[in-house]
């Protein structure tokens, strides 16, 4: 189990390392975009984010989820590659349609969406840019799961440079505006896609697995509505607000998303990328549940400490990445709830796995169904009243709504999961606390309350100790699986 962890953990650390460059990325761009565009104009950038977000996952008709699912049970390594072209090759022509749908919906009514006028340049330099971007998606997957995290991560970081530089010629030289943010993802991602091409073109064998896709496509379908509906679930508080407030109001919700997603993009997304290729390659070992929940414990309480670093630092970051923008210094208050609700969503990524090993993915799209009909109908309720803070109220709601269903039909599939540890759960009261803390803190002498901020994550930390939920043989444990 010590080796087995030490992979996974060495595995994320890369993977993370990758997201922090993505992270840092938009740190390095924000100031320069809120340089040339408006707050207004910002909130535009953030609602194009949203369709981004949207047509990726639309893009696979499921077929991602079942490559994921199938990759590791075909018999060869020929078998594999002939099953990466299958999946390329299907995804290319669903992304085409994809593009096209949504490109329609953007066309027809962009005037109701964005309440606010955007070119037609501007929206086909946003789907060129979004199609090439897709093209490559397909192939990150393959090195997902070949275990090349480091290909993976160099791949990701070529891009990001690539997208940094034509970004700020296009903003600081050309003065372009929204145009010249387009413009930059255009040649980043297109560059990216053609000199990836003879790197991957010699892992493919040119075999078409019709019987094989039929069967992950049917597998998928169920997941690919999930996670579009996952997409709904965190993307469209953004639209709403927009509907019933204004584009100044998404900004500041978009900003203080962006804080509270960096526990998202560093901690989540690298250790679930990394566990989950795992927990499918590992699907039929005895210890597989066992060490699941092992894992799923260190994840939460990993989840907790982190959430409460970004929580009680998001002041100093806001200001940072906004360029000490009063506007947006004004929407900090929103991060703790936003957090929380990413704590309960990376938790309702882990407990979505047992599921998936028992094949329930009609029962995973119910239950997010459900829980996106919940998250759009609280903000209808909340957003008219309270702009960006109901938008980020029903987001907690719907996220801990959504986690709590999902442990529960896991433990009904694996009733070992009913003896996890029930005394993380005082974490939770505790951590609740600290924020109250941190309210009390904010706009006081900068130099004062970060101290302060420091000595009260420290007292949390010392909490974990004292109540035994940690322990020193942990910390030694964590630290050889981060040990390269």
């Amino acid at each position: 189990m010590y080796n087995q962890s030490r992979f996974i953990f060495r595995q994320s650390f890369i993977y993370a390392a990758g997201n922090i460059v993505t992270k840092l990325s938009g740190v390095l761009l924000l100031p320069l975009y809120l340089k040339y565009i408006s707050e207004t104009e910002f909130g535009v950038v953030t609602l194009l984010e949203t369709f981004f977000q949207f047509i990726l996952i639309l893009s696979g008709w499921g077929a991602k989820g079942g490559f994921m699912r199938w990759y590791h049970e075909m018999g060869n390594h020929e078998e594999k590659r002939q099953l990466f072209f299958t999946t390329w090759f299907f995804n290319t022509g669903t992304s085409l349609l994809s593009l096209i749908f949504c490109g329609a919906i953007i066309f027809i009514w962009s005037s109701s969406i964005f309440r606010y006028p955007l070119s037609t340049e501007i929206l086909l330099l946003f789907l060129s840019a979004t199609l090439f971007r897709l093209l490559y998606d397909v192939p990150f997957y393959y090195l997902k799961l070949e275990q090349k995290a480091v290909s993976q991560t160099g791949w990701l970081s070529l891009n990001i440079l690539m997208l940094l530089g034509f970004t700020f010629y296009f903003l600081e030289v050309k003065e372009y505006g929204l145009k010249g943010i387009y413009l930059g993802q255009f040649l980043a991602h297109f560059i990216t896609l053609i000199l990836m091409i003879p790197a991957l073109i010699t892992k493919i064998s040119f075999r078409f697995k019709i019987d094989v896709l039929k069967e992950m496509v049917r597998y998928g379908i169920p997941l690919a509505v999930s996670n579009i509906l996952t997409t709904i679930l965190t993307l469209s508080d953004r639209h709403i607000i927009n509907q019933f407030q204004n584009l100044d109001e998404v900004a500041g919700y978009s900003m203080s998303f962006k804080i509270a997603n960096l526990m998202q993009m560093v901690v989540v997304a690298s250790i679930i990328s990394s566990y989950s290729n795992y927990f499918f390659k590992t699907l039929n070992r005895e210890d597989n549940i066992s060490f699941f929940k092992k894992f799923s414990r260190i994840f939460f309480i990993v989840l907790l400490v982190g959430g409460l670093a970004i929580v009680f630092f998001s002041q100093e970051i806001m200001y940072l990445i906004s360029a000490g923008s009063p506007f947006f210094q004004s929407a900090v208050y929103l991060v703790p709830v936003l957090t929380a609700g990413l704590i309960f969503a990376g938790m309702r990524q882990v407990y979505t796995l047992p599921l998936n090993k028992h094949k329930k993915s009609r029962r995973i799209s119910l239950i997010l169904i459900i829980v996106a009909v919940i998250n759009i109908g609280v903000n209808i309720l909340l957003v008219p009243f309270y702009g960006k803070t109901g938008a980020a109220w029903a987001t907690l709601i719907a996220q801990l709504v959504g986690f709590v269903w999902f442990f529960y039909e896991s433990s009904q599939l694996e009733k070992s999961l009913l003896q996890s540890d029930k005394k993380i759960l005082w974490l939770i009261p505790i951590w609740i606390i600290m924020l109250i803390f941190w309210s009390m803190l904010s706009g006081g002498p900068f130099f004062i309350s970060f101290a302060i901020k420091l000595l009260l994550f420290g007292l949390f930390i010392l909490y974990l100790f004292l109540i035994k939920i940690v322990s020193i043989k942990d910390v030694k444990e964590i630290t050889n699986f981060l040990r390269l």
